[in-house]
């Protein structure tokens, strides 16, 4: 069984639904922003903003904060904490995150995530999405700080390209994403603000051909090639959120995703997510195909343990 990340939107009835539908070992952590006066993370532009009669509103307060940490561990989930600033954080505010017994972060930056990494090695580091990582980034850097990277959009559509990664690292694949893998504004959408947000040139209503959410009933084609999945939403509403989680959980077909499904059958799926398979963001050029005829080739991509 692949474990999901699961986001969380600072409100307790997220936790109940966790508790009453979802088995907690289907569950890698919730990830969820650090204190805003600490540093800022990626989407920081949806914070107090209402969608929709919902608004995303994070802890005023450390305190506010530090209860809702207790309250996911109480609950026996493990927090993971976004450090997605490509400045890194002052690493003195991390000692409030290791003295709340956090072990996971979801890092940026590569000089941080070698810090926590050599503060404690059992601390879990994620390469968050952020960086926005080609198979030419992994094969030639040294990643080796980081438990797991998150693939960015293209990889969704890019099923074959998977493994052809370095088997070196373990993988982790954003699902429920409306993105296009074409989509160039990626980091300006992240690091948009409240005031900016409005300029960021956003196609993925332009190009629904080329949409990378991952339906529930597909995700078995790429479970052979990441550790985990990875699913957004801390800003969603709750009930939006649960609904999302509750269809990957039982892998139930998902009414929301119909402009997928209209273009998406077990007859083209294939063809399907493989449409990005010859973009250069993809393609691993130090990637040497296995002779299919020795009897020491690997059947299919193992992830390392």
């Amino acid at each position: 069984m692949k474990k999901f990340e699961i986001p969380f939107n600072f409100d307790i009835e997220l936790l109940n639904f966790l508790d009453n539908n979802i088995d907690k070992n289907w569950i890698e952590f919730l990830f969820l922003s650090l204190f805003r006066e600490d540093s800022f993370n990626a989407r920081s532009h949806v914070e107090n903003v209402e969608v929709n009669g919902w608004i995303y509103k994070v802890p005023e307060t450390r305190n506010e904060y530090t209860k809702y940490i207790e309250e996911i561990q109480l609950r026996g989930y493990r927090p993971a904490i976004l450090l997605q600033a490509p400045n890194p954080i002052a690493k003195e505010k991390l000692n409030y995150y290791f003295n709340l017994g956090i072990k996971d972060f979801i890092v940026n930056n590569d000089s941080l995530a070698l810090y926590i990494k050599n503060k404690n090695p059992n601390y879990n580091l994620v390469a968050s999405i952020t960086k926005i990582l080609s198979a030419n980034d992994i094969a030639e850097n040294d990643y080796s700080m980081y438990d797991k990277i998150v693939l960015h959009f293209p990889f969704n559509r890019a099923l074959c390209r998977l493994k052809e990664l370095p088997q070196q690292y373990n993988y982790t694949i954003l699902v429920n994403s409306y993105c296009s893998y074409n989509c160039m504004e990626a980091k300006n959408h992240w690091y948009s603000t409240s005031e900016n947000v409005h300029n960021v040139n956003c196609t993925k209503n332009l190009n629904k051909d080329k949409l990378v959410y991952i339906p529930p009933e597909y995700i078995h084609l790429f479970e052979p090639y990441v550790s985990s999945f990875k699913l957004q939403g801390r800003e969603y509403p709750t009930s939006v959120l649960a609904n999302e989680i509750y269809y990957y959980y039982n892998r139930l077909h998902n009414p929301m995703a119909g402009a997928i499904y209209n273009r998406l059958s077990p007859f083209n799926e294939q063809e399907y997510f493989n449409q990005a398979k010859n973009l250069s963001f993809v393609i691993n050029n130090n990637f040497t195909p296995k002779n299919p005829t020795s009897p020491n080739s690997p059947k299919e991509f193992k992830t390392p343990a």
